[in-house]
């Protein structure tokens, strides 16, 4: 019996279990993701299935997540300035 373990596609560390109900939330939730034109949403759309798909890591999901949430936050923020 071979065990295979996956490494994450950005940081290259193995990627521990992860209950596959919240991988198969995850992946649903991404699926309704509407349509949109801005860059960092298309991103995160993406960035969902490469978790849900245990393409990549917990901790790097998270962090891309938050770097992603961050600069559409400082967009929206620049694009409501008068």
């Amino acid at each position: 019996m071979c065990i295979h373990i996956k490494d994450c596609a950005i940081c290259n560390d193995p990627i521990e279990d992860i209950n596959k109900a919240l991988l198969r939330k995850i992946r649903k939730g991404a699926m309704k993701f509407p349509g949109s034109k801005k860059e960092e949403m298309k991103k995160i759309h993406t960035l969902a299935f490469k978790f849900s798909n245990e393409k990549i890591c917990e901790y790097c999901y998270l962090r891309e997540m938050a770097r992603l949430t961050t600069i559409m936050r400082i967009k929206a923020m620049e694009n409501s300035k008068p």
